[in-house]
């Protein structure tokens, strides 16, 4: 495409030897792109979901087997990778941040591969602008920081597109290709969608470009094809195989295909019109690259309208079928994008100098680039300021954790956000299991759970739990910091006449009487307090003395380890 522009008697910029002043401006930004990346994995707000591959990550690391012994609706590689150095860095407050640390190296591989892919397919400049503009992306810069499995999916694609475009298809290559390919299934099921968009390209590029040489990707090399097809097998195979072995195969295909088919699941159930996306794609995407001729003065190579229909149908399939679009979702196409915009941007200033060669105008485009790099830039500190720490809640949370809870205590909590304790209830709450309780698929057995672990902590009240395990938690635990304890607060004596006071006990445990911060002084089912006593399940009652105001009735474990000394911690934050 670009390289089919240029000038006649004239080396344009891209295929010669960057000027002093361009590598200047490369080095600052990219000094500029490694130092917010550094700020924002110590300070960007902790997502959902990293917490939740976490959990995933340390109970590998504590001998429990992903999908048979706790929920995670994710492929399991990028979790079997992250173990070993997870159980190298223990259970600690501020894993997380570093847990983001380990993207870092995902990341650089991603933007070398990208850079390889500019290179391959237009010009090196191209491809080192395309690397530094995706950096700079703030929605990709924010989503590439977080601890999750995306990074590594991300990470294969690119690599195998990489390998795949960067020369004829030997069977090598095609063995590399495909085992970076089986690696990225093995990451994330979404590649399926990914593979679907490659696919119809391919086909698409071969019926625009039938006489081209290499106008299909494989051309019939069946050898080299074949071999690609082994080679992708060859990480899946390996991960069933492990699943099997634990006898947890079953539960694998359910978590990660079986429970996130819901009928009429976020926009399947709402947004109909979406699926024309896809056909008026198709129409726009191969009617545009039919038009390039006229538009470039020749065809693209056929390599270049491969990635430019691949990335246009991955865009289309997301937005047309894909029941929840999340930002992750944009991180392989996200440097296609880029580069397309980088190589189209470099069409411009070369036709533009074509018309007016004493202008120089094509050296423009390298303060144009530092612009874009300069906006991004402000644009993501606008967000999200990048030395704010973001994370302090999660900090915090985890930090008591630590603290206050032991080694094998359940903490009933949304999705794995204490990660180092087990959670009394299955299915972590998040989009596809809140549709599926609410569409009766699921029982909301938390309550049950609770009971039957004798869970004595959860997190505090979040509109997330189910209405019954709410109603539950809120009757029977009491807010204690970041966390919540079993208990129940039976209210201020001094405002009413009647001093006695009833709460129910969900299963026998110990429980303690606190009164304004100190032992109670009333009657606990017509006797005399005298300290902690075991209650059995059922309605209890609490006379208040005479002179007793606030009264609490907590687990007399959290009493014993020092938990509940001070009033002030009572109140929630």
């Amino acid at each position: 495409m670009i390289d089919s522009l240029r000038p006649h008697g004239r080396v344009w910029p891209e295929e010669g030897v960057p000027s002093l002043s361009e590598r200047i401006v490369f080095a600052m930004a990219v000094i500029a792109q490694a130092v917010l990346r550094v700020l924002y994995v110590l300070n960007h707000r902790a997502d959902f979901d990293e917490p939740q591959h976490l959990h995933v990550v340390w109970g590998w690391t504590h001998g429990l087997v992903q999908y048979r012994d706790l929920f995670d609706n994710h492929a399991p590689l990028f979790h079997l990778a992250m173990a070993p150095m997870v159980g190298i860095l223990g259970e600690r407050a501020d894993i997380l941040v570093l847990a983001r640390w380990m993207m870092l190296p995902l990341v650089a591989l991603s933007l070398w591969a990208t850079y390889r892919i500019g290179e391959t397919l237009w010009s090196a400049r191209v491809g080192l602008w395309g690397a530094l503009l995706t950096g700079f992306v703030p929605s990709f810069l924010l989503t590439s920081t977080e601890f999750r499995t995306d990074v590594l999916w991300m990470t294969g694609w690119l690599l195998t597109l990489a390998v795949l475009l960067r020369g004829a298809l030997t069977p090598r290559r095609a063995a590399l290709a495909g085992l970076l390919l089986g690696m990225t299934l093995a990451t994330s099921l979404k590649t399926v969608v990914l593979i679907v968009a490659f696919v119809m390209a391919g086909v698409l590029t071969g019926v625009l470009y039938p006489r081209e040489r290499g106008g299909a990707l494989f051309q019939g090399w069946w050898r080299s094809i074949a071999w690609f097809v082994a080679g992708s097998a060859v990480v899946p195979v390996l991960v069933l195989g492990v699943f099997w072995q634990l006898h947890a195969l079953q539960s694998l295909v359910y978590c990660t295909v079986g429970h996130n088919l819901v009928p009429s699941l976020g926009l399947w159930g709402s947004a109909s019109h979406r699926m024309w996306i896809f056909p008026a794609a198709i129409l726009g995407l191969a009617g545009l690259v039919m038009a390039l001729p006229r538009i470039f003065g020749r065809p693209a190579r056929p390599r270049q309208a491969l990635v430019f229909l691949m990335t246009g149908f991955y865009l289309a399939l997301v937005h047309a079928f894909w029941p929840l679009v999340t930002k992750q979702d944009f991180l392989p196409s996200t440097p296609l994008v880029v580069l397309l915009g980088v190589a189209g941007t470099q069409w411009v200033f070369m036709s533009l100098e074509r018309a007016w060669p004493r202008l120089l105008i094509a050296r423009a485009s390298v303060p144009v680039m530092a612009a874009v790099c300069a906006i991004d830039a402000v644009t993501l500190c606008q967000g999200q300021l990048p030395w704010h720490d973001a994370n302090q809640a999660q900090d915090r949370t985890l930090r008591e954790v630590l603290r206050d809870t032991r080694p094998g205590e359940p903490i009933m909590d949304i999705r794995g956000e204490t990660v180092f304790r087990p959670r009394p209830y299955y299915y972590v709450l998040e989009d596809v299991t809140e549709s599926r309780l609410a569409m009766g698929l699921l029982r909301d057995g938390i309550a049950d759970d609770l009971v039957r672990t004798r869970t004595h902590f959860a997190v505090p009240d979040n509109t997330l739990f189910p209405s019954q395990a709410r109603r539950f938690l809120n009757e029977h635990f009491l807010p204690l910091g970041a966390l919540r304890v079993l208990g129940k607060d039976l209210g201020d004596s001094s405002t009413s006449d009647d001093k006695l006071r009833r709460f129910d006990v969900s299963y026998a445990e110990r429980f303690a009487v606190i009164a304004d911060g100190a032992a109670g002084r009333g009657a606990l089912d017509g006797v005399i307090y005298r300290g902690p006593a075991l209650l059995r399940p059922g309605a209890h009652f609490y006379c208040c003395s005479g002179r007793e105001r606030h009264v609490q009735v907590v687990w007399a474990g959290a009493l014993e380890r020092g938990l509940v000394h001070e009033p002030s911690r009572w109140r929630a934050d």
